[in-house]
């Protein structure tokens, strides 16, 4: 009855959005080159598909067509390709004659400002001004959801997606940012559900493969995961993001020497930004290999220094393979590192750093629990599993891994009912992951 539920609300969906962006993103931008604005269009268009580069090429174009053209310098300011070019838009942006601006024009211009001069409370009287007049305007309304997403307040978010989809059905990331939530909060049948309608309403597009992969990887369904990731990237081969995720499903499935190939397949295929990802992401899975064959002192031979100082100071992997060599020094080292991250973040009230504190607690407590502090540890990964969640792939599986260190802790301190529970819970979640636990558990033996 679900699927028939979800066939139904698709097709519903489908019929509904025939004709939408006319209303919506079809609106007058100011320019004087019509075909300045037709290449801005096709940005917008590749931005609602996640082909970033693809998208500022056009914006840049755009602008090469229209030096004067405010909502591309806008979205260039926002989304463009390195911090110098984004400086630079945002400063000429400052001197814009808002009043030959339309409405919407000048609300995107004016809370961007206010966003990148740290003026929360004014930006949120900009947005809240603009969407009074306005409350159906496809942009503001995806404002206000994009601010609910970032503070991680799925009740408002979701209100606010589901009103943008009303206003405009094409507006297809909605539906991703629907289906994290989602998964987010555990509802994992949910979250695939709305994913397949996202594969449904854009069966042209990379990213509803690369979702649905990731919310199939936390669950466990690995082969169905990097189906879909081929799939994505057989629709878009440049779509980078889908190529990390197999890495990912790979490790998990205890072969991270196959990782290499799909490294010389994103090698091949992504833009130059990704080069020095693609060094530290082989970095990592010659790490990965060494961790899964328990050779915790690897990193540290100097055949490995490259890629010790390639992975950066604060990798989960060096974190973890330093605790279990009882390198004391390398662990507290990157702990410092994201503290000093924290504290920076707090005092900006980023919203990543309820994230990012989730993280600190599960390293301090990896490190407590192979330094034989067992207590202390079971207290940091209860303290890191209420700021991690699924959202997503990279977290859902730090939250798993969280999990299994947790009960490992518990399990030492003799609180086996409660170990019991959370490996429990673990498996209802992905109930592969949760057969490896006898094997994380070892590491960690006293």
């Amino acid at each position: 009855m679900r699927k028939a539920l979800v066939l139904f609300s698709v097709v519903v969906l489908a019929l509904s959005g025939v004709g939408g962006m006319s209303c919506s993103r079809g609106h007058r931008w100011t320019s004087s080159s019509p075909e300045a604005v037709r290449e801005f269009e096709l940005g917008l268009d590749s931005r609602m598909k996640l082909y970033g580069h693809e998208a500022n090429e056009h914006f840049e174009r755009a602008l090469e067509l229209d030096p004067n053209f405010v909502a591309a310098k806008h979205v260039l300011a926002r989304h463009g390709e390195g911090e110098e070019r984004r400086e630079q838009l945002i400063e000429e942006l400052r001197s814009v004659d808002l009043d030959r601006l339309t409405e919407r024009e000048r609300f995107l211009v004016q809370y961007t400002l206010a966003r990148r001069d740290g003026r929360s409370e004014d930006a949120a009287a900009i947005l809240a001004e603009f969407l009074d007049d306005q409350p159906r305007d496809a942009f503001g309304v995806a404002t206000q959801a994009e601010e609910a997403w970032t503070r991680q307040d799925w009740e408002a978010a979701s209100e606010a997606y589901e009103r943008l989809l009303e206003i405009d059905p094409n507006w297809v990331t909605a539906q991703n940012h629907l289906g994290y939530m989602m998964m987010a909060q555990g509802r994992f049948d949910d979250a695939e559900d709305r994913f397949e309608t996202y594969r449904f309403v854009a069966p042209d597009q990379a990213n509803p493969h690369d979702s649905m992969g990731e919310l199939l990887t936390v669950v466990g369904r690995y082969e169905e995961a990097l189906a879909e990731l081929e799939e994505a990237v057989a629709i878009r081969p440049d779509f980078c993001a889908s190529y990390l995720h197999m890495l990912d499903v790979l490790v998990l499935e205890g072969r991270p020497y196959d990782g290499y190939q799909v490294l010389e397949r994103a090698e091949e295929n992504c833009s130059d930004q990704w080069t020095e990802r693609i060094g530290i992401e082989r970095c990592e899975l010659a790490f990965w290999s060494d961790y899964l064959e328990g050779d915790f002192d690897a990193p540290w031979r100097k055949e490995r220094q490259a890629c010790l100082k390639e992975v950066g100071p604060t990798s989960f992997l060096i974190h973890r393979i330093a605790s279990l060599s009882a390198r004391w020094e390398v662990a507290t080292a990157i702990e410092n590192e994201l503290t000093e991250y924290l504290e920076n973040a707090e005092k900006v009230s980023d919203p990543e750093a309820k994230t990012t504190r989730g993280v600190l607690g599960h390293f301090q407590g990896v490190r407590l629990l192979a330094q034989g502090d067992i207590e202390e540890a079971i207290a940091k990964m209860r303290d890191a599993d209420a700021g991690l969640s699924y959202w997503g792939q990279n977290q859902g599986i730090l939250k798993l891994f969280n999990r299994l260190n947790l009960a490992s802790a518990l399990e030492r301190a003799g609180r086996d009912a409660e170990a019991a529970s959370v490996l429990e819970e673990v498996r209802k979640v992905n109930a592969p992951f949760a057969e490896a636990y006898p094997d994380i558990k070892a590491g960690f033996s006293s």
